[in-house]
């Protein structure tokens, strides 16, 4: 467990940059950051992202394979393994992929943890599931 300080750049969950009311470009706080550190891990493939191809949760690679238990198990220690590599303290993390259809799976990441705000105050936040419905036949990992 470790206290989570870095700020940047405040985007929507789909990734794209948040302006201010007055044009500026927005800052998020920690827990923001880091949730958009985890959003783009999850829906990043190892290779996307070309400073550091180890980077991702590399979902990508189960495209088009079936929905079995091995793959759900799979999935949920490739995400795990590079979520705490990269983004998270293991205590601060709880993952589980689920089937929701026949070509579907669901990927539910607990993230919780100690922040500081912009004032520099240290926040406990409690557990926030994001949530992403992964496609088997083809796309991307979607946030719900």
């Amino acid at each position: 467990m470790g206290i989570y300080s870095q700020r940047d750049i405040s985007s929507s969950f789909e990734g794209d940059i948040e302006i201010s009311a007055h044009g500026d470009i927005k800052l998020a706080d920690s827990f923001e950051t880091h949730k958009s550190v985890i959003n783009f891990l999850v829906r990043s493939d190892f290779g996307d992202y070309r400073p550091d191809a180890r980077i991702g949760c590399n979902l990508g690679s189960f495209i088009g394979k079936q929905n079995t238990k091995s793959n759900i198990i799979s999935m949920e220690h490739t995400c795990k393994a590079n979520l705490i590599k990269f983004a998270i303290a293991s205590a601060d993390l709880e993952l589980h992929a689920l089937p929701i259809s026949i070509d579907e799976a669901g990927v539910f990441i607990g993230t919780k943890g100690t922040y500081l705000d912009d004032d520099g105050n240290v926040l406990d936040v409690a557990t926030e599931i994001l949530t992403y419905i992964f496609p088997f036949k083809g796309g991307n990992p979607k946030p719900v």
